[in-house]
């Protein structure tokens, strides 16, 4: 399995995992949103979205939709797809209640 986050960044800005393992194709995407810098102190929002697409090898450099792909922020949800992917992107729109939010993607064979 692999492991991949991204450091907190402010939910207006979109994140982008590169250089993931394309061996390991069944992969997971959520985030998770905090009031802090540090990431301290989990956010509880309340509107909002974050779309999850990716790149895989036949697709680079166009990003694909995942199916069921758009995470609601007041009832995140882990977004699951197979495909061989070596970019992850989260673009958030109209967050609410949090200050800053990651990127969590883990990667395995099966």
């Amino acid at each position: 399995m692999t492991f991949v986050e991204s450091p907190l960044t402010p939910v207006g800005d979109v994140i982008t995992l590169t250089d993931l393992d394309m061996t390991r194709p069944h992969c997971f995407a959520g985030v998770q949103f905090f009031d802090d810098v540090e990431g301290l102190i989990p956010a509880v929002t309340s509107d909002g979205t974050v779309l999850i697409e990716i790149q895989t090898i036949n697709s680079t450099p166009v990003y694909e939709d995942v199916v069921d792909g758009l995470i609601l922020a007041a009832e995140p949800t882990t977004v699951t797809w197979s495909a061989n992917t070596q970019t992850v992107r989260a673009t958030p729109s109209l967050i609410t209640n949090a200050a800053f939010y990651k990127l969590v993607v883990t990667c395995n064979e099966k």
